[in-house]
């Protein structure tokens, strides 16, 4: 298996249409991953974010960790080099995390808003955020679903109504990362990020910055693909949410990335975000049962199961619960501060 390049020019043109659709379907059912080119982000919007990040990241520690995450609630802000772990082992990076900023919808007992404004990167979050609405279309496009469907979870207002009739009330949130993986001089298989299937979002989109290698992909007989950095694309891949709300029909596949040797690495990682007060079991209700059905005729209900399992247990089927879970396992330190030994050890213990 070989991850595959779509080319999105092919939208725009009717007799191409149906082969872009169909390599598509293929890569959303089978891959889980796939690199997009002719996306339509203009370079010169790349290139003013991508180009700043080894000024950034080579900028004083204690500038850097003014910004550091564990002044935020909200998990967001500067991560030093293995400060995050997967599957409990540290990850050898340091990151910056930002998102779209929401309305205050919380306040605490002494009436303090926690909203973070850090550095704003607007013009490249317009332009990944348009162009995932674009690829989503074709999504719902490649498995007949209505275009336009998903819509109503990218919208402020009336999103979905629950079967308790309870509008979901909070803007979709998407995530991103500014990430250095320093080289680390020798050979070896350090852990730049530890095997996981993505949890931040509906779906990610990924700048390989330069030419640097490391990110893997597993493929359905257990061999890692190297995703290799390619000129002028986009690496695209699904998250649990995704998977789960389809039953699979959506691929989310596990990943990870190696520490580089020779050369530091850079990336940015887009994660779209649904509202995080939204459920899993209502996406799915959006979803045809022709499409939920397909894993599940092609691989059994075992493989249905295996998609759907990091939400069977329903305190996760909530977005937000889930992605709590989430970083307070991923940034123990930040979830002790702000959320107490309690939460940490209710969200950290090895039954959930």
């Amino acid at each position: 298996m070989s991850i595959p390049v779509l080319d999105l020019r092919l939208a725009e043109e009717s007799e191409d249409r149906g082969l872009l659709l169909d390599q598509l379907r293929d890569a959303l059912f089978n891959v889980g991953f796939l690199y997009v080119t002719n996306h339509g982000v203009p370079e010169q919007t790349i290139e003013a974010l991508a180009g700043r990040l080894p000024a950034l990241f080579s900028l004083p520690d204690h500038d850097k960790l003014g910004l550091s995450k564990l002044n935020s609630p909200h998990f967001l802000g500067y991560s030093g080099f293995a400060e995050e772990t997967t599957q409990g082992k540290p990850d050898l990076r340091e990151q910056f995390d930002f998102a779209t900023e929401l309305h205050v919808a919380y306040q605490d007992n002494g009436g303090i808003d926690r909203t973070e404004k850090l550095y704003k990167t607007p013009c490249y979050h317009n332009a990944l955020s348009e162009l995932s609405y674009k690829f989503i279309h074709l999504v719902e496009e490649a498995f007949t679903i209505p275009v336009g469907t998903f819509d109503t979870l990218f919208e402020s207002q009336d999103l979905i109504t629950s079967s308790h009739h309870q509008e979901a009330s909070l803007q979709p949130q998407h995530r991103m990362k500014l990430v250095k993986y320093s080289a680390t001089g020798i050979e070896s298989d350090g852990q730049g990020v530890g095997p996981h299937k993505d949890s931040s979002g509906w779906l990610t989109l990924l700048f390989q910055v330069g030419t640097e290698k490391g990110l893997e992909v597993l493929d359905k007989s257990g061999t890692w693909l190297s995703a290799i950095p390619m000129p002028g694309t986009f690496v695209v891949n699904f998250g649990n949410a995704f998977e789960a709300a389809t039953e699979g029909a959506v691929r989310a596949t596990v990943h990870r990335v190696r520490a580089p040797c020779q050369r530091d690495r850079y990336s940015i990682p887009f994660f779209v975000g649904l509202p995080l007060d939204l459920t899993v079991s209502q996406i799915r209700s959006l979803i045809p049962s022709e499409v939920r059905s397909m894993r599940r005729r092609e691989d059994g209900q075992s493989a249905v199961e295996a998609a759907i399992s990091p939400f069977l247990d329903s305190r996760w089927d909530s977005l937000g619960e889930s992605q709590l879970r989430k970083w307070i396992r991923s940034h123990q330190d930040v979830a002790l501060k702000w959320y107490g030994p309690e939460m940490l050890d209710y969200y950290t213990r090895q039954d959930t």
